[in-house]
């Protein structure tokens, strides 16, 4: 008996995962690519390469800054992240980088063209680009086509022909600085693994009621007065390194700067918010909503939208408009000042006074700013009247049929949309909730499980789909900092990276991207990142070790 009981429990030893109706975590790929190209062809040879002998030639590119840095980053850092055996007695691996157009000065566009063409054979690779933009997806995809192989302690890449242009044009990480300040140089490793995840818009949500970290130096009470100290400011400088860092990157950087609410945090300048009151009358603490009523308050905005659009050079700027509702009792409703403009202007309702107000900050802003694209989050929509040039954030929506309803009406319009509702990463749930279902509900209701969620998977004609941008992935910051934001946020956001890259019909089973998740967060690991266990008992070949 004793010998068949120790039968069975020995078959059962590497069966644990299934046991649990789990995932093999000794299942991984060996060179996958993540996001999934458009179009991926693996060739049956893996070619042994010695990081002495990679040689990658751009020709004229090789002096511009974006094709210099990424390529330094890559060789001495990220292909080959564990030390090995020099070896001098292999052929040189050489890599042939053709770019068509010349090196860009300034940051990404918002039509900056990401597509590419990359072949690997034992000769070498052909990297193929029409922007630079383009050469950076696929040095990361090169990159990934190599991995460490233990048994031989050397290097391996994989053969392939790629064509690859992602699906959307954009695909965001919202970061959120104000409910708590992250350094400079947490930023910029987010954005390390935004370009490792193809990730291109970085929507910095810079302030909000809790703080003003934004330095203004036309303004300089905003930050005076609303920032939490003086160490927990950004200044120019650092304003201007993390643009710098994103455009290495492939990044755009688009600033938010939400009103005509969550301005608790703006109150350094005099006059511009609303005396609020409770019910009884008392003034209380809660100005948060702007007083529109006073003129200056718009020639105020006209000139602190000057200011942001000189630090930030992208082509969009969002202008919030979530949750007024929150302080519209106290704040307006109460306010006699308000209510006797009102009455002045022949407005009835704060709707009609939201339309008012949302009218004059586009001129304003549009004026200030060169006519930057302006982007608002759906309670405008939903409420006012924003131009039809206006981009939509849809971010409502608590199941699966809401979302897409809600990107249906905003298409309806005209108006273009970003999608984030499907994809808050700062609510966790105890799981692999990037591809597992938590809503007793039912998959076909609940947008848990971050692939399940398609942008363009609403009921609307081709010309309605084409105004859907993408996505943005949200990780609101009350519950984040520096300590946890890179573990909170990868490889779970890289799910939403492979939604918002790859074709749609290769992406509509989270099962199958296991594998390849599971090597790219070991491949983070080995470059450094602080990623989390992505789908239950896992290991990696080098696991965490706080070194690096």
């Amino acid at each position: 008996m004793w010998l068949y009981l120790l039968s069975i429990f020995s078959l059962c030893i590497p069966c644990q995962a299934w046991f649990y109706n789990r995932d093999d975590p000794d299942a991984w790929t060996k060179g996958g690519v993540f996001p999934l190209p458009t179009q991926l062809n693996y060739g049956s040879e893996n070619i042994t390469i010695s990081p002495k002998r990679i040689l990658i030639q751009a020709g004229d590119h090789e002096e511009c800054d974006i094709v210099a840095k990424s390529v330094e980053t890559y060789i001495k850092k990220w292909m080959f992240p564990f030390p090995v055996e020099p070896r001098t007695d292999f052929n040189e691996f050489g890599v042939q980088v053709q770019i068509e157009e010349k090196c860009p000065i300034g940051v990404p566009p918002d039509d900056m063209v990401e597509s590419y063409n990359l072949s690997v054979t034992k000769d070498g690779a052909v990297l193929k680009a029409k922007q630079v933009w383009g050469f950076l997806r696929g040095l990361e995809t090169l990159s990934q086509l190599i991995f460490y192989d233990e048994p031989s302690n050397s290097y391996l890449v994989r053969t392939a022909d790629i064509i690859d242009n992602p699906r959307f044009q954009v695909r965001g990480l919202l970061l959120d600085t104000s409910r708590h300040f992250v350094p400079t140089k947490i930023l910029q490793r987010q954005l390390d693994l935004m370009a490792q995840n193809k990730l291109n818009v970085l929507h910095w949500h810079i302030v909000d009621s809790e703080s003003f970290p934004y330095q203004s130096t036309k303004f300089p009470e905003l930050t005076k007065v609303g920032a939490y100290s003086k160490r927990h400011i950004y200044t120019k400088e650092d304003i201007k390194s993390v643009i710098d860092y994103a455009r290495i990157r492939g990044i755009r950087v688009m600033p938010e700067f939400d009103s005509p609410g969550h301005m608790g945090a703006w109150r350094g300048v005099k006059d511009l918010l609303t005396d609020c009151f409770d019910e009884n009358g008392v003034s209380t603490n809660l100005p948060n909503l702007i007083d529109p009523s006073e003129e200056k308050n718009f020639e105020f905005l006209s000139q602190f939208f000057k200011e942001v659009a000189d630090d930030f050079p992208d082509a969009y700027i969002h202008l919030g408009g979530d949750e007024p509702e929150f302080w519209l009792a106290e704040c307006w409703d109460r306010n006699p000042k308000i209510q006797a403009f009102k009455e002045k202007m022949g407005f009835s309702t704060n709707t009609e006074l939201g339309d008012f107000y949302v009218e004059r900050l586009q001129n304003a802003v549009a004026n200030a700013t060169n006519h930057k694209t302006q982007i608002f989050w759906q309670d405008v929509f939903d409420n006012n009247k924003p131009a039809s040039s206006s981009i939509i954030h849809v971010w409502k929506g608590e199941t699966h049929p809401e979302v897409m309803a809600n990107i249906k009406r905003v298409t309806e319009s005209g108006r273009r949309v970003i999608l984030s509702s499907c994809w808050y990463l700062n609510r966790i749930n105890y799981g692999a909730d990037w591809k597992e279902n938590f809503d007793e509900k039912g998959p076909e209701n609940s947008y848990s499980g971050y692939y399940n969620c398609d942008p363009r998977g609403f009921d609307g004609t081709p010309e309605q789909k084409d105004l859907v941008l993408g996505g943005v992935i949200a990780l609101w910051g009350e519950m984040v900092d520096a300590t946890n934001m890179e573990s909170r946020l990868w490889p779970r956001a890289s799910a939403v990276a492979e939604r918002l890259w790859s074709p749609a019909e290769l992406t509509k089973e989270a099962k199958k991207a296991w594998p390849r998740m599971h090597e790219l967060r070991c491949r983070q690991l080995s470059r450094g990142f602080r990623v989390q266990p992505t789908n239950w008992p896992d290991f990696c070949p080098f696991e965490w070790s706080g070194d690096n």
